[in-house]
């Protein structure tokens, strides 16, 4: 733990205080002379220097001494700190121990894996990353709990079939006759193209090492047997990003409606080829609501992870920005842009990633198998063969259907199973345990489901065994919980003797703030609006469309035209109100101005109930709050076309907003830093307007590097003292401190400090 700490940042810092202890442990050697006693505490050298090298203060590489006399006092302090906390008994308390036990618990993972096995796990999936197959598979399913026989039984029947195979037979006619993957019957086995870390581990190996054309023997996974035909292989194609204009087609359409769909895919294509931005088409045609306002972008993916169609067509785009020509998958129409490729990225950059996966799919049993048989070795596991295979005996049909019980058997019962160094392990325990973790498994062999019940019982009992004893076995891993403690233990004193004090004693922190408030000054300052902008017009229209609230916004969003005397919305002008949810739902500033109309030969009642239906939609479906919404009912005063009817019966929409941001983002969106508002008070040095401006109330327009800018100031504040309220912060942190100093000070009144010197100079 680093005493060397800020109480402003404590919170930050013992958020990283889990990471750094974890990265190295300090081991106590026997010979370690004592440099220091902290009251009935010894700390050796070696303690002191662990904790320097992680957390110097003040060395160089010249003089690394000066470093370890900078640094004493602020480990003593830290030292003082956690002894308090012992004293008072604190890591003594049942909430401490759980605390630490959960710390414990987490951090004894990392002791207990097979380091060199991970990494070289973590290698192999990289190694594999670059390299895609193309497999076909027959599956013939045998259950994990499959008697010896039936599992010979289904083993020797993959053999046959790879004998036919050998000889001559087509792969997918067998694969269609026999194999119980679900799509076989339309794909005749043919899985695609695959990299590491798609498929189950035992699978995927085979897969890797059988040559492209040949067909492996059969391979065992939780599945069943497979047998794998390598169908090709190649170079990995990395990562793609992809811009998807998309038009839904449901199998069950109509044939009207899927002519339709293909008419509106190919209007989007010839836009494209007309030269109309990829955004632009996608935002009129894609019917992918998860893309459609992000101008089509995907998240990135590579091989395996879309439909084959679709993966085929990405690839192939090898410009950016070049746009794929229309094509269909069975869910529809779809048109790709590349937006850009992504090589397989260095090993440094995938292995933390790597690592993660490797431990949690398939090949973490491989790291796992590997440390059971070292912990086996070193704690002397011992079974005894003669009461473990009568226990496996006592198996019944009563297992596969999870209501096993234990038959009363004085002579077998009370057994020694197997040892563990001096613990031992009785047939009753495993009866116990089988009893608590039986479940239905219809079909299965009864045996063999106790010997897996076995198998996982030994296992459970020997990591059991090796964390409990981790701290006898591993110094590093003692010295890490010691930190845990006495991290826990600092963090819960310095809140009970600062942290809550500085917060919770308001009468103190008045007391010090009036002994030192004059240094907490606040400069000269105007409280003023800077509008500045990239041209006169620019500010012109800027002050127009700010001069009054709500201020209305450019962005147009289009009519929805209803037919003769309709009032009730239609399927797709539900579709086009949803992009006005998700505007207002991105924008919480927006407001919306809506407008019922009619033409002469209508009902007076036609906008109403247009305005209603529309409003409806958006406050139920959309959970538009209807403040948000001003509803204006225009009849028929207001027609939009003296000719064209369609057009008087609509409802139309104007957005505005309560922020002047919005206001700027909308004069932005075509160039950056168009318009730039600052509001707030300023001191000299702030703002380059501001300090060029007189300092006086009211409006001024400056000239500048090319640029109009219109001063507003409000107000003009001489130099003066913060108040406490606006100095509060800062009192506070400089009270923590203080609180901390006096602390450390009874502290060390009440526990005797004492420096072995000569010690202290042999440290380099």
């Amino acid at each position: 733990m680093n005493p060397n700490y800020s109480d402003m940042y404590k919170s930050l810092r013992w958020a990283a205080f889990s990471f750094f202890i974890a990265s190295s442990a300090f081991a106590q050697k026997p010979d370690d002379p004592v440099l220091m006693t902290i009251g009935p505490k010894k700390v050796t050298a070696g303690e002191f220097l662990y904790h320097f090298r992680k957390n110097p203060v003040g060395a160089d590489s010249l003089n690394e001494s000066a470093g370890v006399r900078d640094y004493l006092p602020l480990f003593i302090n830290y030292k003082l700190k956690v002894l308090a906390g012992e004293s008072q008994g604190i890591d003594t308390t049942a909430a401490f121990r759980e605390e630490l036990a959960g710390y414990r618990k987490v951090s004894a993972q990392s002791f207990m894996t097979d380091k060199q096995v991970t990494e070289a796990l973590v290698k192999e999936a990289y190694d594999r990353l670059k390299e895609e197959i193309n497999a076909s598979h027959i599956l013939l399913e045998v259950a994990p709990n499959a008697s010896p026989d039936d599992t010979l039984r289904v083993y020797n029947q993959a053999m046959g079939l790879r004998d036919r195979l050998l000889k001559g037979e087509k792969f997918e006619d067998l694969a269609k006759e026999f194999s119980k993957d679900p799509y076989a019957a339309q794909n005749g086995g043919q899985l695609g193209w695959f990299t590491a870390l798609q498929m189950v581990y035992p699978f995927e190996t085979t897969a890797y090492k059988t040559k492209k054309g040949e067909i492996s023997l059969p391979v065992r996974t939780r599945f069943g047997y497979h047998l794998i035909r390598v169908n090709d292989r190649r170079t990995s194609q990395g990562n793609i990003q992809v811009a998807h204009l998309f038009v839904r087609v449901d199998p069950n359409s109509s044939e009207a409606d899927k002519m339709t769909a293909k008419t509106k895919i190919e209007e989007a294509y010839g836009e494209l080829q007309r030269g109309v931005s990829f955004d632009q088409v996608v935002k009129q045609f894609s019917e992918d609501g998860s893309t459609r306002n992000a101008g089509g972008v995907m998240q990135p993916f590579g091989t395996g992870k879309m439909l084959p169609a679709f993966e085929e067509a990405a690839f192939a785009l090898k410009k950016e920005n070049a746009y794929s020509a229309p094509f269909q998958t069975q869910y529809g129409w779809h048109i790709l842009k590349l937006v850009k490729r992504i090589p397989t990225p260095d090993y440094e950059e995938m292995a933390g990633y790597l690592r993660t996966k490797v431990q949690s799919d398939d090949r973490s049993n491989v790291s796992k198998s590997a440390v059971l048989r070292r912990i086996k070795k070193e704690n002397g596991f011992e079974e005894n063969t003669t009461a473990l295979s009568a226990a496996l005996e006592k198996a019944t049909p009563q297992l596969a259907e999870g209501k096993w019980q234990p038959v009363p058997d004085p002579n077998l019962n009370g057994q020694l199973l197997f040892r563990i160094k001096d613990q031992v392990y009785r047939v009753e325990d495993f009866f116990r345990y089988v009893v608590k973790n039986q479940r239905p498994q219809a079909g299965a062999s009864p045996k063999a489901l106790m010997q897996n019940l076995y198998a996982a019982y030994a296992d459970e009992r020997n990591l059991e065994y090796e964390e409990a004893h981790l701290e006898e076995k591993n110094e590093d891993f003692r010295s890490l919980i010691q930190e845990y403690h006495d991290g826990i233990l600092l963090f819960q004193m310095l809140e009970e003797n600062v942290q809550a004090k500085s917060i919770q004693d308001t009468t103190g922190q008045r007391q010090f703030y009036e002994r030192n408030k004059l240094q907490y000054q606040l400069p000269p300052r105007v409280f003023a609006t800077v509008l500045d902008a990239a041209s006169r017009p620019v500010l012109d229209q800027a002050q127009r469309i700010l001069a009054k609230k709500p201020y209305v916004l450019n962005r147009k969003f289009a009519d929805l035209t209803f037919p003769k005397g309709q009032t009730r919305l239609t399927d797709a002008q539900r579709e086009k109100l949803f992009d006005l949810i998700v505007i207002l739902s991105k924008n919480a500033d927006y407001q919306v101005e809506i407008s019922g109309h009619a033409d002469a030969s209508e009902a007076d009642s036609c906008s109403a109930g247009r305005l209603k239906s529309v409003v409806s939609h958006l406050v139920k479906k959309g959970n538009i709050s209807p403040v948000r919404i001003i509803e204006i009912d225009e009849s028929k005063f207001k027609p939009a076309s003296p000719t064209d009817k369609d057009k008087n019966r609509r409802v139309t929409f104007m957005l505005s907003t309560n922020a002047r941001q919005d206001v700027v983002r909308q004069f932005n969106s075509a160039k950056p830093n168009t318009l730039v508002l600052q509001e707030g008070y300023f001191q000299k040095g702030e703002n380059k307007y501001i300090d060029a401006a007189a300092w006086k109330v009211g409006k001024q327009t400056l000239e500048k590097g090319g640029r109009t800018v219109l001063l507003d100031i409000q107000k003009v504040d001489p130099a003066r003292v913060k108040t406490l309220a606006e100095a509060r912060g800062q009192v506070i942190n400089e009270y923590q401190l203080y609180l901390e100093k006096n602390w450390v000070t009874d502290l060390k009144n009440r526990f005797k400090v004492s420096v072995n010197e000569e010690e202290l100079k042999k440290l380099k």
